[in-house]
């Protein structure tokens, strides 16, 4: 087992698990900086929720399966950039967050045009990147070209994979076996609606 005790930091860490499991530090260590980043998004959605004290402790040691010292330091880090911080600010979150999937929809627009312009018409799937709030998600999800159509339609909707959804800015309007329909809260439609490249 791994001695957190005796680890000198991250690299300690990274060189046990790659160790561990034959697998490259170099991928390790990306790995572990997307779950750094995913279990900051965890305590700012629920910050975000109204959770606060030891309910929020609670959900984070639940949802992020720290132990209860590194929640408490997580929470701690996480609302410092938080504390104070008014309506305003979780304004130009929601505007960020919405700006991040705008982009990977755009990018899908893209792949999209470019199957069109080359497929023979057979095709019935497509691969598309997870158009979710993080920014350095580049997850690919599967999903059907009537499927990818219907979703268009809507330009305040946004198909992401399982667990990518961000409760506090957007509402689950579908699940499916391999992705989710999420669509922006009200707060950011007009920025949606005016970055359809459909429109």
């Amino acid at each position: 087992m791994y001695d957190t005790e005796q680890d000198s930091g991250d690299a300690g860490l990274t060189e046990w698990l790659a160790a561990r499991t034959q697998t490259d530090p170099e991928q390790i260590a990306a790995e572990l900086r997307v779950g750094e980043r995913r279990r900051a998004v965890v305590v700012d959605e629920l910050v975000a929720a109204g959770l606060a004290g030891p309910e929020l402790l609670e959900q984070v040691i639940r949802l992020t399966g720290l132990d209860a010292a590194g929640a408490r330091a997580l929470v701690a880090a996480r609302s410092s950039g938080i504390a104070g911080s008014g309506e305003a600010t979780v304004s130009k979150r929601d505007e960020r967050l919405a700006q991040n999937e705008v982009m990977f929809r755009r990018v899908n627009e893209r792949i999209v045009a470019d199957l069109r312009g080359r497929r023979d018409g057979t095709s019935k799937a497509l691969e598309i990147v997870c158009e979710c709030s993080d920014r350095d998600c580049l997850r690919v999800l599967r999903i059907e070209v009537a499927e990818y159509e219907w979703l268009r339609l809507n330009p305040r909707r946004f198909a992401v994979l399982p667990g990518h959804e961000a409760p506090a800015v957007e509402d689950v309007v579908e699940r499916h076996d391999r992705f989710v329909v999420v669509e922006k809260h009200a707060e950011t439609h007009g920025q949606v609606d005016a970055a359809d490249p459909r429109s």
